[in-house]
């Protein structure tokens, strides 16, 4: 009852309200304020009615194409997928490589894939029709796989064509691409596929194959390829998918190669085989890594950038330890080689950006130039010996140089400059040896503590012992549960940390490590914490978004005044309604 009282008595102060008076009491405000209020008033309608609408202002294809990358949302966020100009255009295994052109390379006399053949392995996809298509490249680095996926809307319904390639990791003679067509819409999709030919290789036909032969170097390559369909055609509410292999050989004569090239096409027909294989041989390269937080500070580099760098070398190298048809005493051989590290990885991280070890990869040129500048820096660091496994040494060398770790007399040493640990990162799978082998490996985590000073959580899969900068505590014993270590700082500057497969031998080394002062890791600034977290060393709070804020909160607080003061003159004079119509009969009509 006292609420419907309450509000009948609101309307009926609004309907009295005098908004001749209102009008004048607006124009005895100050001008200068009022125009600040009605600006920001303004200004806030703009960013609401932007930010609304942005949904809207995307198309259809695009918002296929949206849709369709849910499924890697959290691969993406991890870049362990790089989108567009993310990606990267390559496909290799060291033994040949796809480069953005769609061109086969090779090597011949470098390490590298430089030499260019004039042969398009891959398919070229052609869709019918005038309607606009969405184009997303995309790399999986973690699987090697190479995606381009088409989308475009038909019917109000998204339909799209993804173009999967890889070079198979474990079978280096197989080029692999897979198309898929997906189409839920009530129309026809109609695509061309086809292969570019090149007047550089002679074309012949044993029986039905198709086999390209070319003379490179003193090598005879021979290619069979699955034959391009042409002309496809999906029916509405359907689903269609194409496999298409190469076998790419080298041989001392034309008639090996091609005698091979038959074979190994004939023998590749499992694709599920194919798939699970290459795979394997990816997760194994990637059991030693390193990930780093993200950063929005200039110069600084980040995850996606990082990975990609590493996708093109281990795509750039061949894998002899785990290759089909490797023999057990040419895998131990090169492993026990491996292990003559001595001083791998020597020299600071390679986290410094801008860098030559970081620059572009958006064409063939440059992404050779990108392998090379790395490989000679792996050989000139201490490396060569594990450059020896291919591309999981080259792993395993790549994570070092970032954490600036390196072997020195059966132990593990861990040379960061403290006054760069103000990002957390982590590093695993680096392995420490003993006369008789790999030991174990190590996981190390770097966080900041409440204070931002940087500290160690270290892990290994079996027992190894750890002990921090100067070595002077006394070793500590390391398992798969992680164990904090402090981060000190010592003059003359030595590594941060120390790690071993037996307790004596850290021991040992203390006595060989002489320093004057040994102490905590600083504490680093919050303004240097915050640019990396921002952007901006004032944690984003810009002069013109401060100037907002407080206009926004005094426009408001003069509102709610006037509001108040209309509130509480509510029977007075001259708002009272019986004296306004007392006082309306008197003025001339």
């Amino acid at each position: 009852m006292s609420a419907s009282i309450t509000w009948r008595t609101v309307l009926r102060r609004i309907e009295n309200m005098d908004l001749e008076s209102k009008i004048r009491m607006i124009r005895r405000y100050p001008k200068r304020r009022l125009a600040i209020i009605l600006g920001v008033l303004l200004f806030i309608v703009f960013l609401f009615t932007r930010g609304t609408s942005s949904g809207s202002s995307f198309t259809k294809q695009q918002q296929c194409s949206a849709e369709k990358l849910k499924i890697w949302e959290r691969e993406i966020e991890e870049f362990d997928i790089g989108l567009n100009n993310q990606s990267v255009e390559f496909v290799g295994n060291g033994y040949f490589g796809v480069d953005s052109l769609g061109q086969l390379r090779i090597q011949e006399k470098n390490r590298v894939l430089d030499v260019e053949t004039n042969f398009y392995p891959g398919l070229k996809v052609d869709i019918d029709g005038s309607q606009p298509v969405e184009v997303t490249k995309m790399t999986d680095f973690k699987n090697g796989l190479y995606k381009v996926i088409r989308c475009f809307s038909m019917d109000g319904e998204c339909a799209c064509v993804t173009s999967q390639l890889y070079a198979h990791r474990i079978r280096p003679n197989y080029f692999v691409q897979i198309i898929q067509i997906s189409n839920p819409t009530k129309s026809t999709v109609r695509l061309n596929l086809s292969r570019l030919s090149s007047n550089w290789w002679a074309h012949s036909k044993v029986g039905e194959l198709s086999v390209n032969q070319r003379q490179v170097g003193g090598a005879s390559y021979a290619i069979v390829c699955t034959d391009p369909p042409g002309k496809v055609i999906v029916s509405q509410k359907r689903e269609e998918s194409f496999r298409f292999t190469c076998s790419i050989v080298s041989k001392p004569t034309s008639e090996e190669a091609s005698r091979d090239a038959i074979r190994l096409f004939q023998s590749g027909k499992d694709g599920k085989t194919l798939d699970s294989e290459h795979f394997e041989g990816w997760s194994k390269m990637h059991l030693s890594g390193f990930s780093v937080s993200n950063s929005k500070a200039p110069n600084t580099i980040n995850g996606d950038r990082i990975n990609a760098t590493k996708y093109i070398l281990l795509s750039s190298l061949r894998a002899p330890t785990m290759e089909y048809g490797a023999t057990l005493e040419t895998v131990k051989s090169l492993e026990t080689l491996a292990r003559k590290s001595e001083l791998c990885y020597t020299g600071h991280s390679n986290l410094l950006f801008p860098s030559r070890l970081w620059q572009d990869w958006d064409t063939p040129t440059k992404l050779i130039e990108l392998v090379n500048t790395w490989i000679l820096t792996f050989q000139k660091r201490g490396c060569t010996n594990l450059l020896s496994t291919g591309a999981i040494g080259v792993s395993q060398a790549f994570t070092q140089s970032l954490t600036a770790s390196s072997y020195h007399d059966s132990h593990l040493e861990v040379a960061l400059d403290a006054h760069d640990l103000h990002r957390e990162m982590s590093f695993y799978g680096v392995p420490v040896y003993s006369n008789m082998g790999v030991v174990g490996t190590i996981r190390v985590d770097i966080k900041l503590d409440k204070e931002n000073r940087p500290y160690f959580m270290v892990s290994s899969s079996n027992q190894l012992f750890a002990c921090d900068g100067g070595c002077l505590d006394s070793p500590v014993s390391l398992g798969k549960t992680p164990t904090q270590l402090p981060v000190k700082v010592t003059k003359p500057v030595t590594s941060l940390l120390y790690i071993a497969p037996s307790r004596r031998h850290l021991e040992l080394l203390k006595n060989a490590i002489h320093v004057s002062e040994v102490g905590s890791a600083p504490a680093h600034e919050e303004e240097v914490i915050e640019m990396h977290r921002s952007g901006e060393a004032t944690g984003g709070m810009t002069t013109f978004w401060v100037f907002v804020f407080v206009a926004v909160v005094a426009f408001h607080l003069v509102v709610a005044k006037i509001v108040w003061n209309e509130y509480r003159k509510g029977d007075m004079t001259p708002y009272n309604p019986y004296l306004r119509n007392r006082y309306s009969s008197l003025r001339p009509h």
